[in-house]
């Protein structure tokens, strides 16, 4: 057995191209996850806009953000955002190129469907309208 440079096992040329796309793809998920992080935290917003979030990688990675889009597979941004929806939420503005991106954790509350429990947030009480009626005494 075979181990290609990505720590996977050999298999046809296109399937090692797939792992090594796919680790690639892991790897800048995770890096673009801890820059967004550190930048909340920092300004105590979760939105950031895409122009910042590059400026931010090529500071700390040394590289330019859009190569490693292409590298990993994708021609623009959009598409890496529109494939990891699960991960990263992204919300257009009038510039097209410049979306604000934030984790998507960080800016949809938890919620465990299978269960049907509402995560951490109390059960919201829904409050009942006063009818007409309720001002008239009944005797």
């Amino acid at each position: 057995m075979n181990i290609n440079p990505c720590g996977t096992t050999c298999g046809t040329l296109s399937q090692v191209r797939s792992d090594c796309l796919d680790a690639q793809t892991e790897e800048l998920s995770r890096q673009l996850c801890t820059l967004l992080r550190m930048e909340s935290a920092r300004s105590g917003r979760p939105w950031v806009p895409f122009s910042h979030l590059a400026e931010l990688y090529h500071q700390h990675y040394g590289r330019a953000l859009v190569q490693q889009f292409q590298r990993a597979g994708y021609p623009d941004s959009g598409l890496f955002w529109r494939s990891h929806r699960q991960v990263f939420s992204t919300y257009a503005t009038p510039v097209p190129e410049n979306p604000y991106v934030a984790e998507f954790a960080a800016v949809n509350p938890v919620q465990d469907f299978r269960r049907g429990s509402q995560g951490d947030r109390p059960h919201a009480r829904r409050r009942r309208r006063p009818s007409a009626q309720a001002g008239r005494k009944l005797s």
